[in-house]
């Protein structure tokens, strides 16, 4: 008997190692199946994600390759669409149809509307007034009443010039000059800027002004004692509606203008009498003695 039990047991042992046996061996065979599965949909999931990227990566390229070939025209009606699709501001997109040299300030928008606005110029050469456009990227996207400088800023982007250049000073950009202007309502509703800016906001700059509509020969006085001259402009060579400009210099019955709006104007030179009825008001400016 005592032979008997102890063969049970044995035969009770030989099953259970078995049975431990023939389960480890199971485990061990789902966990291998497990791992080549996982490691076959890693595999997949991998080799998807490197598809999708080299389809990115050709789409973008394609994109980059038509963007390239691109007339201007093509390139304007691309933008204008795109900024339309994406919902910019409806003054941003007219930029584009006031002139086609913000095209650029038009694209980047969207990556670039958030950005802060540049602490200063470029150096101010002693002498000279400097030409800031208003559209620059480095301030343009900056606030202006319930616009940005690039749409409504011509005023302060005047002001700035001639504070800039008069003082020498590189800090005096358009977008603190555009803060200043809004801080102490010279702008409407409308984003215009008032007359009154052109009268009183200088002195926040050192600056000292008289108002009035001078003769051509006072006019080349003043430049040549190195008094810029902002004027307000009526429809014509430089606005359909309403603008500021900047008279840097006179010779000969030639004015330079610096043109906020538009570097083209900027560089050309302009016949004093062929512009002067479309101006509506001036001032001169110097530094406080």
């Amino acid at each position: 008997q005592r032979k008997i039990r102890k063969s049970k047991r044995k035969q009770q042992v030989k099953r259970q190692l078995y049975f431990i046996t023939a389960a480890v061996i199971c485990v061990g065979i789902i966990s291998t199946a497990l791992i080549l599965r996982t490691r076959k949909e890693e595999a997949k999931e991998a080799a998807a994600k490197i598809e999708q990227q080299n389809r990115e990566k050709s789409a973008k390229e394609n994109i980059e390759q038509e963007e390239k070939n691109e007339t201007p025209e093509e390139r304007l009606a691309r933008v204008k669409e795109d900024a339309g699709r994406k919902g910019y501001p409806k003054g941003v997109i007219e930029l584009l149809d006031k002139n086609e040299e913000t095209i650029d300030f038009v694209e980047d928008y969207e990556e670039k509307k958030d950005l802060p606005a540049a602490e200063t110029l470029d150096a101010v050469t002693q002498g000279e007034i400097p030409l800031l456009i208003q559209w620059d990227e480095r301030w343009g996207y900056a606030p202006y009443g319930n616009s940005i400088v690039a749409v409504s800023g011509c005023g302060p982007t005047c002001m700035a010039m001639v504070a800039a250049g008069l003082n020498k000073d590189p800090s005096i950009t358009p977008a603190k000059v555009a803060a200043y202007g809004t801080e102490n309502h010279y702008v409407d509703e409308d984003n215009n800027t008032y007359w009154a800016f052109m009268r009183e906001a200088g002195s926040n700059w050192n600056l000292s002004s008289y108002e009035g509509v001078l003769t051509e020969e006072q006019v080349g006085a003043e430049l040549a004692a190195g008094h810029p001259i902002i004027c307000s402009v009526g429809p014509g060579d430089f606005t359909q509606n309403g603008h500021f400009i900047v008279l840097t210099g006179y010779e000969n019955g030639f004015v330079k203008v610096n043109d906020p709006f538009s570097q083209k104007n900027s560089e050309a030179t302009w016949v004093f009498k062929d512009i002067a009825d479309q101006i509506k008001a001036m001032w001169v400016y110097s530094l406080k003695q």
